[in-house]
Parts: C-alpha cells; structure tokens; sequence
C-alpha cells in the first residue's frame, strides 16, 4: 500500500473528548509522513484559526481543509475559497430566527460572527470552536466573505433541524451534522469530498493512495473520495456503512495506531 494522502476529521475523531491528542506521538508520526512525501491534511467544519491552533508546531508544513472545503490553505497559501453569495446568507439568517430563537454563528474569513443577544453560555461555547468571534448588533450587516453559517441544539433535536432546513432550504444548501450537536449550512457541492479530490489533482495522487479518518454525515464525501477510508467506533451509522474499515474510538489513540501501522507498510 504506497500511501501518499492522509487527511482527518477532527472533533469526534483525531482529538478526544477533550479536544486533545497525543501531541508528542503525533509529531514523531509527522516527521516520517514528511520523511515519506505524504501529505498530512486536517479537514473539518471548523475554521482555520482554530485548526492551525491545534498544529501550532506544524502549521506552517501542512495543508488545512477548513470549514467543510470551502477555504483551503496549504503550507499558510490559499489553494481554495469559496464564499457565498449575500442573499443566500441573508435568507440563512431568517430561515434559522424563524425556526427558533437558538444563536448561530456566520464563519467568514476574517472571523466568526454571533449576534450581541447571546447569553455568555452560549458565547462561550461557540468560542470554544471559533477563537475569533466578533458580537455585532445586526448579522446581516457583517462585512466579511462567509463559508457557512452554523448553529447547535441537543443532539436528539439534530435530525428534525436537518429535516426543516431541508424542507425550506431544498437545492439551495446543503444542511449536515458535524457532530456533538453541531448543524452545519454548507454551499451545494463544497464538501470535504470534493476538497480531497482538488487536493489530489493538485498533488497528481489517485484515490488508491489516499487515506481518511471520519466520524460525521459530514465526513461521508471524503471517505468516498479515497480508497482508506476509516470511520471510528464512535461514528454515525451511514458513516461506517461507507467505510473501509471501522477502527477503535475517539477517545483511544486507534487513529494514531492505524497511521502508524501505515508508515509501516
């Protein structure tokens, strides 16, 4: 197996509950993926500040899949980005207030942006995925390229948000869950799928060569995109239907184990 494409998922699935990793073995791994040509690629829903803070070490040396696919930065150059256009972003922001009075957040380039009203609670969990969040006193208003727009709820309330946001939503965007109560809005066809697939037109690697690590209905395009594409113990159900292999949980170091079994073959 010559692998030469290595991409992971992050909340649910490279860090733990804690939002934490093995940091110390996960560079050693690093340096043999650099030693071997293999390209390391964090994707995910969040945004790039908060991605490069979990590499800070190594940030500089490899290539982030930020807010689904839709911004794509390799070795600190933006290889990809995709904004959307303002009406749509205005009509997310009705569609979300008349479904309920939950806070969102607008992901832009420049930052993310919640609405003055938030309780502190929920400021405060939204800050825990976008270190760079901005209160402003009217949404529509912000003057900033937005990825996506993203909200949370109680995990059993998830599929009737999806179900809604669909309904009114239908061709427009593309509604997903991103795992721990997260519901992402995310443009038609600007998926992590289809940011691998770039990735490998950029680098000339085929899907044979590639390798993913998934969790979430939003990791499903990626680890079709590649030939390896493991879900972990933890995923939801359609993810590990389409997987290669389902290996052991988030909370364990099996993601560490499978890339270090890797490097060995």
């Amino acid at each position: 197996m010559a692998i030469k494409l290595i991409a992971v998922d992050m909340d649910g699935t490279f860090l733990n509950r804690e939002m934490t990793y093995n940091k110390k073995r996960f560079l050693h791994l690093f340096e043999r993926m650099q030693e071997k040509g293999i390209y390391f690629v964090a994707a995910s829903g969040n945004p790039l500040p908060q991605l490069q803070k979990h590499f800070a070490e190594v940030a500089s040396q490899m290539t982030f899949l930020a807010e689904n696919g839709a911004y794509i930065i390799e070795k600190g150059v933006e290889v990809s980005s995709h904004i959307m256009e303002r009406n749509l972003v205005e009509k997310l922001i009705a569609t979300l207030k008349n479904y309920s009075a939950i806070p969102f957040v607008l992901c832009g380039k420049k930052g993310a942006y919640v609405h003055d009203s938030i309780s502190e609670d929920a400021y405060a969990a939204f800050q825990r995925y976008y270190p760079i969040l901005t209160q402003v006193n009217g949404l529509e208003q912000v003057n900033d390229g937005i990825f996506k727009v993203a909200t949370a709820f109680e995990e059993e309330e998830v599929p009737y948000v999806l179900e809604y946001l669909h309904g009114e939503l239908v061709g427009e965007i593309t509604p997903v869950a991103s795992g721990y109560g997260f519901v992402d809005l995310i443009q038609p066809n600007i998926h992590k799928g289809r940011g691998i697939n770039l990735l490998q037109e950029r680098w000339g690697i085929s899907k044979e060569e590639s390798v993913a690590f998934g969790d979430s209905p939003n990791d499903l395009e990626m680890l079709q995109q590649v030939k390896y594409g493991f879900a972990m113990e933890n995923a939801a159900p359609q993810v590990k239907e389409v997987a290669y292999q389902v290996i052991g949980p988030n909370t364990s170091e099996s993601l560490l184990d499978t890339i270090e079994s890797l490097l060995r073959q």
